[in-house]
């Protein structure tokens, strides 16, 4: 017995999204930026360095515990929350990608700025 009324079944689509260039140079802007991030956080909390020819009573912003902790910190912090934006923006199709790919760099070279004044004040 044949049952006519079985239901019918979509065909299967074996067809992968197709990759754009906007695809490819937004990943590759990505791992730019991530490469970016890594290296500010691996180095510029060297700057703190900076602070080894203080000696007691010197007036400089870098001899201060404070200012070293933010020169230390703050290229740290800036590299996470920029390795984050570059993830959000080379996952991402919609317009808010290309914001976070553009304020990741800002934002890492913000950080390597003041942290360079305060290193060199």
């Amino acid at each position: 017995m044949i049952n006519d009324q079985a239901q019918s079944v979509p065909p299967v689509r074996d067809e992968a999204p197709s990759v754009t260039g906007s695809d490819v140079g937004r990943i590759v802007a990505g791992l730019l930026v991530l490469v970016f991030a890594g290296v500010t956080g691996l180095f510029a909390p060297l700057m703190v360095m900076a602070s080894d020819s203080c000696s007691e009573g010197d007036a400089r912003m870098i001899c201060s515990a404070g200012t070293q902790q933010i020169v230390g910190g703050l290229p740290v912090g800036a590299a996470f929350v920029a390795a984050l934006l570059a993830v959000v923006g080379m996952s991402s199709r919609h317009a808010g990608a290309v914001g976070c790919l553009l304020a990741a760099p800002g934002l890492l070279v913000l950080s390597w700025v003041v942290s360079l004044a305060l290193a060199g004040s």
